[in-house]
C-alpha cells in the first residue's frame, strides 16, 4: 500500500502576515481612508414650519437624512420613499408612503406629521405640523418666505473631511418646500479653513472657524440667504 505524504504546514514569515493584516484592513476602507459605510444619524421634514390646507387639499412633506461615514464625512439625501411616515391624527389627513398628506373633508384641526427611520443608535424621526384649513384665503407665495440649510452647524474633524449640505426653501403654500441647492450661490467667509462647491459639498481645508452661506434670488429679484457655522478641529493630519 502507497501512502501519500502530506504537505507540511508552514506559517507565514511576519512581515508577510503583517502585509496580509494590512491588505484585509485597506480593502475594508474607502479612498479617503474612512470605512465607507455610510450610517443614518439624523432626520429632518420639510416644511418644518407646517403646512396648511383647506379640506380635501394636499401637501408634499419631504424627508431629508444626514449620514455619517466614520464620525465625521456626513452627506445629506431625500430619503422621503424610505422612511415610515405617520400622521397623530389619522381622522384629519392620510398619508402616502413618499409624505403626500390629503386632508379630510369633514375633520378641521392640526397634526403631527413624522417620519422615522432605523438609524445607527435607534430609530430617528422628525416631524412638521399639519393644519386643516388655513387661517387666509389670500393666494399661497410663490416666493420661498425662508431658506434652510440641513443638517446646520457641525464640525469637520480633519483636513479633506467632507459635508453635503441642503438649502431648502420653504414657501408659504405649493410646493410648500423645494431642494435649492443647485440653484443657490454657496460661499465660505475662510476658505482657508472650509470650501463650498456649488450644490453645496463642505471640504475641510484648515484649522479654525468659518461661515457657509447658500444665497437664493428668485425670478421677481427676491434674495432669501441662510447660513451655518462650519469649525474643523485642531488635528490636522491628512489621511
Amino acid at each position: 500500500m502507497r501512502f501519500r505524504s502530506i504537505p507540511s504546514f508552514r506559517m507565514l514569515s511576519r512581515p508577510a502576515m503583517a502585509g496580509l493584516v494590512l491588505v484585509v484592513f485597506v480593502s475594508m476602507l474607502g479612498v479617503n481612508g474612512c470605512f465607507t459605510t455610510y450610517t443614518l444619524t439624523g432626520l429632518y421634514v420639510e416644511p418644518s414650519a407646517g403646512a396648511c390646507v383647506f379640506p380635501g387639499g394636499t401637501a408634499q412633506y419631504t424627508a431629508y437624512g444626514t449620514y455619517t461615514q466614520s464620525g465625521h464625512a456626513t452627506k445629506t439625501e431625500n430619503i422621503s420613499d424610505k422612511v415610515t411616515w405617520s400622521t397623530g391624527l389619522p381622522e384629519l389627513a392620510s398619508i402616502s408612503p413618499s409624505g403626500l398628506v390629503t386632508a379630510s373633508t369633514t375633520v378641521t384641526g392640526n397634526a403631527d406629521i413624522t417620519a422615522s427611520a432605523q438609524g445607527e443608535f435607534g430609530v430617528v424621526w422628525g416631524s412638521a405640523q399639519f393644519t386643516v384649513p388655513c387661517s387666509s384665503s389670500s393666494s399661497p407665495s410663490v416666493v420661498p418666505s425662508r431658506l434652510r440649510i440641513l443638517p446646520g452647524d457641525q464640525s469637520l474633524g480633519s483636513v479633506g473631511d467632507t459635508s453635503k449640505v441642503v438649502a431648502v426653501g420653504e414657501y408659504s403654500g405649493a410646493p410648500w418646500s423645494r431642494d435649492l441647492s443647485e440653484q443657490a450661490t454657496w460661499t465660505s467667509s475662510n476658505p482657508k479653513v472650509a470650501t463650498v462647491a456649488p450644490g453645496g459639498l463642505v471640504t475641510a481645508a484648515g484649522a479654525g472657524e468659518t461661515t457657509i452661506t447658500a444665497t437664493h434670488t428668485t425670478d421677481t429679484g427676491t434674495v432669501v440667504t441662510a447660513t451655518i457655522k462650519v469649525v474643523v478641529g485642531s488635528a490636522l493630519a491628512t489621511q
